[in-house]
């Protein structure tokens, strides 16, 4: 629970401390912010406003098609294309061609500018002189800017970006160093006025159209296209957007008239060619019907069905009475004289005679039963009836061969009746075949002539290809630029880009400026921060001093009661650093003066052989022995050493010496051992004033004697990595007891740094600065 409330009390901290670092930069923050919206307001006080206009084109699908013909022959798959798709045609509203005609129209390849003493403003309606292109003699000419000068009567100078002028007259062509062009003067000039034409390539404008000209589809299904333009010029704009869906339709006009008129060619062609094949299946048709006889193939085999059906039954009819003739021929030719049968249906007078024959039969048997066959009469009757049956036999064998004849005659008809019938299927393809193509070529033929009259009809018929729901306008609203952004924007970025150089600042910053910092990489304690000091302070502490450095020492002699040990002789304090000037030596001097001021006598040991500095601090410095002539001869006295501090005379000092040649053998001999010993009996503290640690090793050998160790390290100036270094001599015991004190400590270093006064309670000076000097100090 404790250690969960320790987290996050030090998160908060974190937290606090990054926040800090930006605060204390707000004097930046504030002058960016300031920069920032000073450009926002010149910008918007002399940049141009843009605006969009817009116009609607309305699509009708009816109207889009280029013809009902073309529509019809798409459908036969013989189409000439999808011209009514909203995509492609918002390619072909912002074509080149399209394009390049807009600019001829409207000239716009020529600008015209009024002089203005910051900008220039353009014009375009309301022009005082107009300007034409004639012809162009460079051919990688892109545009030429010129100013007219000078003008009397009909005559004006204009003149180029290089000084170099040309004279000419209004409405004569001259020759300027890209073409020839002819100016014209719409109205008078002010006598002050200045112009400036700037003439251009129209491909180059035809270009920047196309960057400048928006398509959008707000609703493909609605057939609707919105075509847009932003521009300085709300009245050029909508110029430029009228003629633009002027040109859309005159140029829709011409492929829909192109279009008919190949659509015209193609079908006269075609009944050309579809004339011929009707005409050519006609002449095979009356062909095979000559060459068969054929004037209704299906009337002709009806019939030829009927007739056989009629001959078979008038066949049987025949076979009948043929067979009846057959079996009365064979009673004809009995010799008795019996009754023959009658009323079967045959010929008339062959039924007379045998009815005849049968009367006189039946008369004959009447009389034999009255008298005998000699009788007269009966041999009368007799004679009469030989000679009927004579005549009955003769008409029934004329019969037969009229019978058999007509059976023959019935025969062969069926067999050509047969015949016909056998040759209709084939007949009938063939001619069912002839027929279609006769059929389709005339079908096709009539479709042909109908669709030439309505591709006549829509040629003559002029409608626009889109309809022009609303005409170009503008939008009261300036497009750019907008307050509403620029303003919020240009505080933004006042805020972001002072935050973000100091977010690398920080992020690259690798120094060490408060105890935190030292806190996150090391576990050995700090005493003190020591204030930074201005150059014109004084550096020492003095004695009955209530300065912030003097306060700062009597912390650091407080603090250092709870890490020395107790001991009854003298207690040693080290202070040393990792590199040259992080302020060990005045660390070391005020530490000294601070102890003998309250804590009993105190001795001063310049320590740094090579680079010996504590001489510096001393306002009456004395030229005497010093640690080097005791380290190498041992007949010198210490007496002979020490001297008393002129600022505190409770103060010591050992001098470094002269610099000798080898400083490590001469601290490592053992003899500075012997000098400690000595002066323990004598004071209360002893102070070291060590070498740095990472230049050399000289401390190393010195640093058994001391009780702790004070490594000091500089605000703003020593590295994070030497806070590694020296818990690496820790861990390594080559130092022991060590604790850091932290010096030139500002009030606000790092963002969080010192931000107190150790003055509390007592007289202490206060700033008089004006209070920009105080921003900019911070």
């Amino acid at each position: 629970m404790q250690q969960t409330e320790f987290q996050a009390k030090e998160e908060k901290l974190n937290i606090r401390k990054t926040i800090s670092k930006y605060l204390y930069k707000w004097p930046w923050f504030i002058a960016s912010i300031l920069i920032f919206l000073s450009g926002a307001y010149i910008y918007l006080r002399y940049s141009v406003p843009k605006y969009q206009s817009k116009t609607t084109l309305k699509f009708d699908k009816k109207q889009n098609d280029l013809s009902s013909a073309l529509a019809d022959l798409d459908n036969l798959g013989i189409g000439l294309g999808n011209s009514d798709e909203l995509k492609s045609e918002a390619a072909v509203v912002n074509s080149r061609p399209i394009l390049m005609q807009v600019v001829k129209n409207l000239n716009l390849n020529v600008e015209y500018y009024s002089a203005g003493e910051i900008k220039d403003s353009q014009l375009f309606s309301k022009v005082p002189i107009t300007a034409k292109i004639l012809d162009y003699t460079k051919e990688k000419f892109v545009s030429a800017a010129y100013t007219i000068t000078e003008i009397k009567g009909d005559q004006f100078t204009l003149q180029n970006d290089k000084k170099k002028e040309f004279t000419g007259s209004f409405n004569v062509p001259v020759r300027l160093d890209f073409g020839t062009v002819i100016l014209q003067r719409n109205s008078p000039i002010a006598a002050k006025s200045e112009y400036k034409i700037i003439f251009w390539n129209p491909i180059e404008k035809v270009k920047k159209l196309e960057k400048t000209i928006q398509v959008n589809l707000p609703d493909e299904k609605a057939m609707l296209m919105d075509i847009s333009l932003i521009g300085t010029l709300p009245e050029k704009s909508e110029a430029i957007l009228n003629e633009v869906t002027k040109q859309y339709n005159l140029d829709g006009q011409r492929d829909k008239n192109l279009q008919a008129q190949n659509t015209q060619e193609f079908i006269d062609k075609r009944l050309e060619v579809i004339t011929k094949d009707l005409s050519g299946v006609e002449n095979q048709k009356e062909d095979f019907q000559n060459r068969n006889r054929i004037v209704d193939l299906q009337a002709q085999a009806e019939l030829a069905l009927q007739n056989t059906s009629e001959n078979t039954k008038a066949l049987l009819q025949q076979q009948a009475q043929l067979d009846l003739l057959n079996s009365l021929s064979a009673e004809a030719s009995k010799s008795n004289n019996q009754l023959m049968p009658s009323n079967l249906g045959l010929n008339p007078s062959l039924e007379q005679t045998i009815s005849q024959y049968n009367l006189l039969v039946i008369s004959r048997n009447k009389t034999l039963k009255q008298a005998t066959n000699e009788n007269p009469a009966v041999i009368e009757m007799n004679r009469e009836i030989a000679s009927l049956k004579d005549v009955i036999r003769d008409n029934i064998r004329e019969q037969k061969q009229t019978v058999q004849t007509g059976i023959s005659q019935l025969q062969n008809q069926i067999t050509t009746n047969n015949s016909v019938i056998e040759k209709v299927p084939g007949q009938s393809k063939v001619y069912r075949g002839i027929e279609r193509q006769q059929n389709l070529k005339e079908q096709l033929f009539l479709f042909l002539l109908q669709k030439r009259e309505e591709n006549a009809i829509n040629l003559s018929v002029d409608v626009p290809k889109a309809k022009i729901v609303n005409p170009a306008f503008t939008e009261d609203a300036a497009v750019s630029p907008k307050k509403d952004i620029i303003f919020p924007g240009a505080f933004f970025l006042g805020i972001l880009i002072p935050f973000a150089i100091f977010y690398l600042l920080f992020l690259l910053d690798d120094k060490i400026y408060s105890r935190d910092d030292i806190k996150e990489r090391s576990r050995l304690g700090v005493l003190v921060d020591i204030p930074s000091l201005k150059d014109n302070e004084n550096h020492l502490v003095q004695k009955n001093d209530f300065s912030e450095l003097a306060e700062a020492f009597r912390v650091l002699v407080s603090n250092l009661k709870f890490v020395l040990p107790a001991k009854d002789s003298a207690k040693v304090i080290m202070v040393t650093s990792s590199v040259k000037g992080e302020g060990k030596t005045l660390v070391s001097v005020n530490l000294a003066l601070t102890i003998a001021n309250k804590n009993g006598r105190a001795l001063l040991i310049g320590s740094d052989i090579r680079n010996p500095q504590i001489q510096r601090y001393d306002s009456e410095p004395v030229k005497r022995k010093g640690l080097t002539e005791f380290l190498y001869d041992d007949s010198v006295n210490v007496e002979d050493l020490v001297h008393t501090s002129t600022t505190n005379p409770s103060c010591d000092v050992i001098y470094a010496g002269t610099i000798p040649p080898n400083p490590q053998e001469l601290l490592s001999n053992g003899r500075y051992q012997k000098l400690i010993e000595q002066m323990s009996a004598r004071y209360a503290y002893i102070i070291i004033d060590s070498a740095p640690l990472m230049l050399v090793s000289d401390t190393l050998s010195i640093a058994d004697t001391a009780d702790a160790t004070l490594y000091v390290v500089r605000s703003g100036i020593s590295k994070n990595i030497l806070i590694d270094f020296a818990n690496d001599l820790v861990r390594d015991s080559k130092l022991s007891n060590v604790s850091f004190v932290i010096n030139d400590v500002s009030r606000r270093a790092g963002g969080y740094g010192y931000n107190y006064s150790y003055g509390y309670g007592y007289s202490q000076t206060k700033d008089k600065n004006s209070w920009w000097k105080k921003i900019f100090k911070s």
